[in-house]
């Protein structure tokens, strides 16, 4: 994954090697955006997250070195996942082809991929 943070924006993106076409906010917010690999897809290839500051400082879990940002679902079907970057998922009852809305977003190891966002020795800004 690379991540660039722009300090003076406080816009976290993150991305990987295969490139987005698409991309979606997170339902019921709309400061986290999804980049897809595909149109319509539910294929998560990167983040644009906006304020990243205040939502690296409430979500981030440091006993597992989770950043949560939105809903997390069980349901197999409804959770991807790309290296450390999972999305979850949920179906649109109204759309008759069961299109999937993004409900959340997960970084694993977020300590080390967000590194660049402080200079505080975890990564994580205080």
């Amino acid at each position: 994954m690379r991540v660039h943070y722009d300090d003076d924006a406080d816009v976290l993106h993150i991305t990987t090697e295969k490139r987005s076409v698409d991309a979606a906010s997170l339902l019921d917010d709309p400061n986290v955006v999804v980049k897809l690999a595909t149109l319509d897809g539910h294929d998560i290839v990167g983040l644009i997250i906006i304020w990243a500051s205040s939502y690296v400082r409430s979500g981030h879990d440091a006993e597992t070195d989770t950043l949560l940002i939105g809903e997390t679902v069980c349901d197999p079907e409804l959770i991807t996942e790309n290296g450390d970057m999972i999305a979850y998922w949920q179906v649109d009852e109204e759309d008759p082809d069961g299109f999937r809305d993004p409900i959340g977003v997960a970084i694993k190891q977020a300590s080390v991929h967000l590194a660049a966002m402080s200079s505080e020795p975890a990564g994580v800004p205080a």
